[in-house]
């Protein structure tokens, strides 16, 4: 059965819609999103497209491994949510999901984006959310401009 948005238990991370620009693969997974969004994977997560479905550890080099997640470049989230456990689900058109879960000692994954949003998950499963701060007319002051 093809993971759908509707299918997604947790809390809504706001990538609906946002396309994937590019794969960084260092010791963690970086995934950059457009609008300035990025998801940081360190611990183990699955992939599942159809009937395929592959564990992945962000520590193997093994290039072949990763041709999944390379793949989703250019492809648009569908949902993304954060479960209360810890647990990361991303879905991606296609059907493609990424589900990351927590880890008992590491900060498995994190979420950060425009403006201060940071989700954690942190070592047991607990999540820290720090939301984007208010846009202020400070903010939209050129840089130029008295103080």
């Amino acid at each position: 059965m093809r993971p759908t948005a509707d299918r997604l238990v947790g809390v809504d991370l706001g990538l609906a819609g946002r396309r994937l620009e590019a794969v960084d693969l260092e010791y963690t997974r970086v995934l950059r999103l457009s609008g300035v969004y990025f998801v940081a994977i360190s611990s183990p997560l699955v992939v599942t497209q159809g009937a395929t479905c592959v564990d992945l550890d962000p520590e193997d080099a093994d290039a072949e491994s990763l041709v999944l997640i390379r793949q989703l470049v250019g492809r648009s989230v569908e949902a993304a949510v954060a479960a209360p456990a810890g647990v990361l689900d991303v879905v991606f058109d296609e059907g493609v999901r990424l589900r990351v879960p927590p880890d008992a000692h590491y900060e498995a994954w994190n979420v950060s984006g425009f403006n201060g949003f940071l989700v954690v998950s942190m070592p047991g499963g607990d999540l820290a959310v720090w939301t984007a701060m208010p846009t202020t007319e400070a903010d939209e002051t050129p840089a130029d401009a008295p103080a």
